[in-house]
């Protein structure tokens, strides 16, 4: 047997004593040390403020976003902001961008909206409130006077949304507060969805079970938050709806954006130049009044050397104006999109400002870049089958200085300057007689319309009276064309030159690189006046006298943008010259050149779907020239003038060219129908449906339809073309033929009476001129086919009274009731149709026109008896 050694027995012995059973007094005392750590626990936690236990509990999961401006905790799904106490009171902006979208028809991603808000936050006892910041009153800061502290107590900001406090810094220096609802939550100022689609209007129901937070960053004058949501929408319209409880999931990214602390020095508005506007009431410090004015928007752009610039040499400013451009467009569209922001800069040049505009790339190495931050102006790609652009900008509400833009390009964009080039110009230039444009041609196009875009996001509106400046024979030079373009501002809707025939040789059918009014806007909205000291007051009268040097000259003539009501003929859209008629004529010789050899031009095209779509964009095209012929009619010229010019404000067209638009409209509704090719109908989709026959029924309509506009301009000119004499040469061209006893009448002779009797009947139903003073409108006679590819759409543009520091947007309606005797002239020539139908009828031989005779005598019994 093994004999253990006594040492070893002695170890295990005392091993054994000390591992033996734990007896009471030692489990005691273990759990007297457990308890009063756990009380020096709960004492030390105690002694924490809710602030430091937020930052030290449960913060495992916690994501936090740290920065000067401000910083942002994400916790347990719950979204914190941590603001200084030095920024209560601060102005900032706050906006929030579609970043992506299920379906991007309901959303764009890359657009706000919902403008950027002004906003700030203060605290109010234990909560701290957002407030809408009321920026409407301007007035001098030094004034310590009671009634201004009276008058700014009319002007308080709005409570726009509270947030409970979680705590307080210990050194006071930072509040922290719970903003979870107000970014999860669908905001009403702040709609991610587009509130109509087509005709439809869009209602949302929210799932706020499926919002949660996806970033939170923080920079060095800008923060972003990003929130998912997912909401049922509903379309409906007034035929029922389109979609109901459809699920769609988008993501947001809200962006908050300190204001500068020196505002920039506003610049006053002239109703005689093109620019966005911001309406302000000013406090005058000399007499106390409050006066309304509209400054400008623009870019702060300050010279690096103002030494330079007063030497007339060039200089860079401290902040270009830089455009970022997408990573999803597609590579051959870039250099254009490149090319049209860098336009600008010649003009910037013009005034001493270099580089001045710049683009770059969506940078791969900065990680503070995003696009839907408000600190970056980008370009963006909208992956959407719409045929469109958009250029808006985000501004400084206390002075107008443009803070943000985006120019938006729609994927189905090139379609659109593919069918306009072709359908613009075909008639002339081989290149483009094809499916697809060509690279060079394609870049031109693209630079063009990113040219237009960039130059709304510098703050310039429409100028639609631009291209009635030149004269067709100017259009059809060579050395004019190739020298000035189609038209003195790239800001027109004056595309390609539809003018220029066969015969042209050599003349240039590009709009221009920039328009000589381009230049022009530019210089007025941007020219730096260093000896002023930034008195805009002072700038302004240098300003008029500048615009007033370049008054009475069509090229430099700024006319606003006509929507509702259209007056005048020389500032519509996609027009060209100063002769609506004669470029008319010459566009329609081209069209049906063009018509003739789409066939030959397009083969590669198997299920003539592409010759499908020309034939269409000819049909608008065409269209067009009818509408801009009509638009001559009443013919009432606005201009945006000073007193001082001698210039009148309103002028109507001379009655002979007004009568020769009337009358060419009636004799020329037959030709309409000839370029819809009988060749063409067997193959080609479009044309099938026969659309030129259908829409010759509004060019019918268009015949005489001007009786209510009529009446304003025979009353702002008692020379003018009267609505008695239009009716008159209505009446003896519809009905020529019944007068002299004709025995049969052509398909558009009838036509015309059928739509004549028609008018008489809804004019005497309704009493039109009631509700409509300034144009007819029915669903019996409103025209049914529009052409509405603009390729471009912004908003912000505003109405307002004509004067310095005044509006300028679109043109005041001209309420006509008092003037307009439509019904009464309308009853007129009831009668007088009635009498010769009852006269003629009895010797009419030929059947079918007797009974086309009775059938509008029936018709204007029933009415004129009712």
């Amino acid at each position: 047997m093994r004999r253990h050694h006594p040492i070893l027995i002695l170890l295990l012995t005392l091993i054994g004593v000390l591992s033996g059973p734990t007896t009471e007094a030692q489990i005691l005392r273990s759990k007297r040390a457990v308890a009063r750590e756990r009380q020096e626990q709960r004492m030390r936690e105690q002694s924490k403020s809710p602030y430091e236990r937020f930052f030290t509990t449960d913060t495992t999961s916690m994501r936090s976003a740290q920065g000067p401006f401000l910083s942002l905790h994400l916790k347990e799904k719950q979204l914190y902001m941590e603001l200084p106490s030095e920024s209560f009171g601060e102005e900032m902006l706050i906006a929030a961008t579609v970043s992506d979208i299920s379906n991007p028809q309901l959303g764009l991603p890359g657009f706000k909206n919902s403008g950027p808000i002004p906003i700030r936050f203060i605290q109010k006892d234990s909560v701290v409130v957002m407030e809408v910041v009321n920026n409407d009153l301007l007035y001098d800061p030094t004034d310590k006077s009671a009634l201004v502290k009276n008058i700014r107590k009319s002007y308080t900001n709005v409570s726009l949304h509270k947030f409970p406090i979680t705590g307080l810094s210990s050194d006071g220096k930072s509040v922290l507060f719970d903003v979870t609802d107000f970014f999860l939550n669908e905001q009403r100022f702040f709609n991610a969805l587009v509130s109509e689609v087509g005709s439809y209007r869009l209602s949302s129901s929210p799932r706020p079970d499926l919002s949660s937070f996806t970033s939170v960053k923080s920079f060095e004058t800008n923060a972003t938050v990003g929130v998912e949501r997912t909401s049922y929408v509903t379309l409906t319209n007034s035929r029922g709806k389109g979609l109901e409880d459809y699920p769609t999931t988008y993501r947001v990214t809200y962006s908050l954006l300190r204001l500068p602390a020196v505002p920039m020095t506003p610049r006053l508005s002239d109703t005689r130049v093109n620019f966005f506007l911001t309406e302000k009431d000013i406090l005058r410090s000399d007499n106390h009044q409050i006066e309304t004015v509209n400054f400008i928007r623009r870019w702060r752009l300050e010279p690096v050397d103002m030494e330079a610039l007063k030497r007339g040499e060039l200089t860079e400013v401290k902040k270009p104006i830089v455009y970022y451009i997408d990573d999803n467009f597609p590579e051959r569209w870039r250099a254009g999109i490149k090319a049209g922001v860098l336009r600008w800069n010649k003009a910037f040049e013009r005034i001493g400002l270099k580089d001045v505009v710049q683009v770059r790339d969506f940078p791969k190495d900065d990680p503070e870049f995003d696009p839907d931050n408000l600190r970056y102006s980008c370009i963006r790609y909208v992956p959407v089958g719409i045929e469109n652009a958009m250029g808006p900008s985000w501004y400084d509400p206390r002075t107008g200085e443009i803070i943000n833009a985006s120019v938006m390009v729609y994927s189905n964009v090139i379609k659109t300057l593919n069918n306009w080039r072709f359908v613009q110009t075909a008639q002339l230039d081989p290149a483009v007689r094809s499916k697809v444009l060509s690279d060079s041609l394609l870049t031109e196009s693209l630079e063009y319309v990113i040219a237009h875009e960039v130059g709304h996001t510098l703050g310039l509106m429409h100028n639609m009276a631009a291209s009635a400046a030149y004269s067709v024979d100017s259009l059809r030079s060579p050395s004019f064309t190739h020298k000035y373009g189609t038209t003195p501002s790239i800001m027109d809707y004056a595309r390609w030159n539809y003018v220029a025939q066969r015969e042209d040789k050599g003349v240039s059918l590009d709009p221009p690189f920039l328009g000589a009014f381009d230049y022009y806007a530019i210089e007025w909205g941007y020219k730096v006046f260093p000896e002023l000291e930034d008195n805009f007051f002072a700038e302004s009268k240098e300003l008029q006298e500048f615009v007033s040097h370049h008054e009475g000259n069509p090229i430099y003539r700024y006319g606003v943008q006509q929507v509702e009501s259209r007056l005048d003929p020389t500032a519509i859209e996609e027009d060209l010259s100063d002769d609506p008629i004669r470029a008319g004529e010459l566009g329609m010789r081209n069209l049906m050149y063009i018509t003739e050899h789409l066939d030959e031009w397009i083969t590669d095209d198997p299920g003539a779907e592409h010759r499908g779509e020309l034939y269409e964009q000819i049909l608008a095209q065409a269209y067009g020239y009818y509408h801009n012929i009509f638009m001559m009619v009443p013919g009432i010229i606005l201009r945006q003038t000073s007193e001082s010019s001698g210039i009148p404000r309103h002028q109507v067209l001379p009655k002979e060219r007004q009568r020769e638009a009337a009358l060419w409209l009636i004799e020329h509704a037959e030709d309409f129908r000839k370029l819809g090719l009988e060749k063409l109908v067997g193959h080609i989709p479009y044309a099938s449906l026969r659309p030129f026959d259908l829409v010759q029924q509004d060019l019918l309509k268009m015949t005489m339809l001007n009786t209510g506009k009529l009446a304003i301009s025979y009353y702002l000119d008692p020379d003018s073309y009267s609505p008695m004499e239009y009716l008159e040469d209505v009446y003896s061209h519809i009905f020529g033929p019944t007068l002299r006893r004709a025995s049969s009448l052509s398909e558009t002779e009838i036509a015309l009476q059928e739509a004549f009797v028609r008018y008489l009947n809804a004019s005497l139903q309704y009493g039109l001129q009631n509700v409509y003073p300034v144009g007819l409108k029915s669903d019996a006679l409103s025209l049914s086919y529009k052409a509405d590819k603009t390729v471009c759409s912004h908003a912000g543009e505003e109405n307002g009274l004509l004067g310095f520091g005044n509006g300028n947007g679109f043109p005041e309606h001209l309420w006509a009731q008092t003037v307009n005797m439509t019904s009464d002239y309308t009853l007129s020539y009831a009668l007088k149709v009635r009498d010769l139908l009852k006269r003629t009828i009895p010797r009419t031989r030929d059947a079918n026109l007797r009974a086309h005779y009775r059938l509008l005598l029936g018709r204007l019994d029933k009415s004129i008896d009712k």
